[in-house]
């Protein structure tokens, strides 16, 4: 079915053999982690779990094709542009990184979690920048939502919130 992905994993294997991890033990020789549905979004915002630093980026499709991201980073997927570029505006705001720079642990070898982004209310952040109704106007489209077909809900809210 992918002769060129087969062919790129049997030269590089004895790299990806090599690799320490303990994710990789016990696990079919070429695993792939954290592929879903979200992982097809046309846009995405996304964050390096390793990094010191709380800087989420826009990650725009490339020839019309999605880019994937690594397992070391969330990504929020998202339909459209000027979604992506609202949600990075309200995670990259003051009120945000204030709220991250509250819960994180800077000297954590991944101080960025899921379970810290979770917390991350994307209407309370709209409330107070005054982006709110830009916010549910996009989630009446559809394109926000909660539910288990994102890696990374980071919206909390009960969707009645958008109705």
């Amino acid at each position: 079915r992918a002769p060129k992905t087969w062919s790129y994993l049997g030269k590089h294997g004895e790299v990806l053999d090599s690799r320490k991890s303990s994710i990789y033990q016990k696990r079919p020789r070429f695993s792939v982690f954290g592929v879903g549905p979200y992982s097809f979004a046309p846009w995405k915002v996304a964050i390096s779990g390793l990094y010191k630093s709380f800087r989420f980026v826009v990650v725009p499709p490339i020839d019309n094709r999605p880019v994937m991201v690594d397992d070391t980073c969330y990504a929020i997927p998202c339909q459209t542009q000027h979604e992506a570029v609202l949600l990075q505006q309200l995670l990259n705001s003051k009120p945000t990184q204030e709220f991250l720079k509250s819960l994180v642990f800077i000297d954590s070898k991944r101080p960025i979690t899921v379970d810290v982004l979770k917390r991350i209310s994307f209407t309370e952040v709209a409330r107070r920048l005054g982006k709110r109704a830009e916010l549910l106007a996009i989630a009446k489209q559809g394109h926000i939502r909660t539910g288990k077909d994102y890696q990374l809900p980071l919206v909390m809210e009960s969707s009645s919130l958008y109705e």
